[in-house]
């Protein structure tokens, strides 16, 4: 793998359609089956679709953790958050990286973990917090980590879009 991807990783996210609010999940396994599982997604209630037709389940109920879900790269799965936090994703057994930018403030909350990472020092990631500027070397961290960079055909890729159902106490 090469140490940097030939196109900026956020220029090709906004591109294809991500242009408000990021937040995304890169998650360690990649039996997707057991990952749904974990969550309690019922697997009859959901649909196989591109990235154009996710991003419009997008204006959901913020309440309820809508996820584009799918294979990233060998181990590892990628979930894009169209509704709801990715802090009610709950799979305390499994490393994640949990990546949330909002654009209303220009603020970013990223990937909590990288820091401490092999092989990325040569990136400008001294702090978990900055604006759109920043997002780049995190994007790259989090696809030196789990070995593959977001491209063309990374986005052409068709994932599961699912509802996460609310987490129930008793």
């Amino acid at each position: 793998m090469k140490l940097l991807p030939e196109e900026s990783q956020w220029e090709l996210l906004t591109t294809a359609g991500l242009r408000e609010d990021f937040q995304a999940v890169w998650i360690e396994g990649d039996d997707i089956d057991a990952i749904t599982a974990e969550l309690k997604i019922d697997p009859t209630a959901t649909l196989e679709c591109d990235l154009a037709t996710a991003l419009r389940w997008s204006s959901m109920d913020p309440r309820t953790l809508v996820l584009w879900m799918g294979g990233h790269s060998p181990g590892w799965t990628f979930a894009l958050v169209l509704a709801g936090s990715s802090s009610d994703l709950s799979l305390p057994d499994r490393r994640t990286f949990d990546f949330c930018y909002a654009r209303e403030i220009d603020e970013f909350y990223g990937v909590s973990g990288l820091c401490g990472e092999e092989g990325l020092d040569d990136l400008d990631l001294n702090d978990d917090r900055g604006g759109e500027d920043d997002l780049d070397p995190h994007l790259i961290a989090v696809g030196r980590v789990t070995g593959r960079f977001i491209d063309r055909d990374w986005l052409a890729e068709r994932r599961t879009l699912c509802r996460v159902p609310a987490a129930r106490t008793s």
